[in-house]
């Protein structure tokens, strides 16, 4: 069994092949987990150190696109070298920067909008 952490967030694709593209080749994750259904891939997990993220392909209900008012955060343990790799892949909405309580953050959209946010907790 795969080691995931209290939480899992999963989110609508409309899109899997781009969206699994761009978490493992632009932000590093690495796919851990699919299912398919007639040669598609429906559902899929992704992973990067701690952090777990599922996506799935089939809407739930009538909803047109992606949807979500939050922030996803993933914990790392170098927000700054981690930049430094991501600089000229993906555009940065914030950061790197040190917030007012004790976490150093990097935030970005992915290609379906969802903002992620790459933080390390900072004495």
């Amino acid at each position: 069994m795969v080691k995931r952490g209290p939480v899992v967030p999963s989110l609508f694709t409309a899109d899997m092949t781009a969206t699994l593209r761009f978490y493992e080749d632009v932000l590093g994750f690495t796919q851990t987990g699919k299912w398919e259904d007639e040669g598609q891939i429906t559902w899929a997990e992704v992973k990067r150190d701690d952090a777990t993220i599922w996506f799935f392909a089939n809407q739930l209900d009538a909803f047109p696109s992606a949807v979500f008012s939050g922030l996803i955060y993933v914990f790392v343990d170098a927000v700054d070298a981690l930049a430094a790799a991501l600089k000229d892949k993906v555009e940065f909405s914030w950061g790197p920067e040190t917030q007012d309580y004790g976490l150093r953050e990097l935030g970005l959209k992915d290609n379906n909008n969802y903002y992620l946010v790459f933080a390390q907790e900072i004495d």
